[in-house]
């Protein structure tokens, strides 16, 4: 009897362990990471740790090859994410991930985002989907008003 009851669970197990990696499969299909050069070198982005008034500040560090990137045009897809209520956006954030996905999740941290502005005014109505934009880098080691990269001048590319 024992036997039977230790077999069942271990088939109950492993069918378990199967349809959790099914699932796993379908989330992450859902959720495309938006990887590519550029955003691994955004990632770079490193913080010095200092303290001023019993207080801790982090200051944005920009290493090499992330410092050589400033001022330079890139193209950069991933998901726009509002900074402010509203319908339609002129500054926003874009994510290797939707906000759909908890920011705080999986492995090694929090993902990139960079601070896109739109050039001439123009606006979009942030979704879901996926975006991709050119535009200028620059870095941002002082105005803590803003995030540390931002993509200026921004125009919409084809994804």
């Amino acid at each position: 009897m024992k036997s039977f009851f230790l077999i069942g669970l271990i088939v109950l197990l492993k069918t378990a362990d199967a349809q959790q990696k099914v699932n796993e499969s379908v989330h992450l299909t859902d959720h495309k990471l938006l990887m590519n050069s550029v955003w691994e070198t955004f990632d770079m982005l490193m913080y010095k740790v200092t303290t001023e008034k019993g207080e801790k500040v982090y200051t944005p560090h920009f290493p090499p090859k992330l410092a050589a990137m400033n001022g330079k045009t890139v193209s950069l897809e991933g998901y726009a994410i509002a900074m402010k209520s509203g319908f339609r956006h002129n500054r926003f954030l874009l994510s290797v991930l939707p906000i759909d996905q908890c920011m705080f999740c999986g492995q090694d941290g929090i993902p990139s985002m960079v601070e896109v502005t739109l050039s001439e005014g123009k606006k979009i109505r942030t979704t879901g989907k996926p975006i991709a934009v050119k535009g200028k880098t620059v870095l941002n080691g002082k105005d803590k008003t803003r995030v540390e990269i931002w993509i200026d001048a921004a125009t919409f590319i084809a994804n």
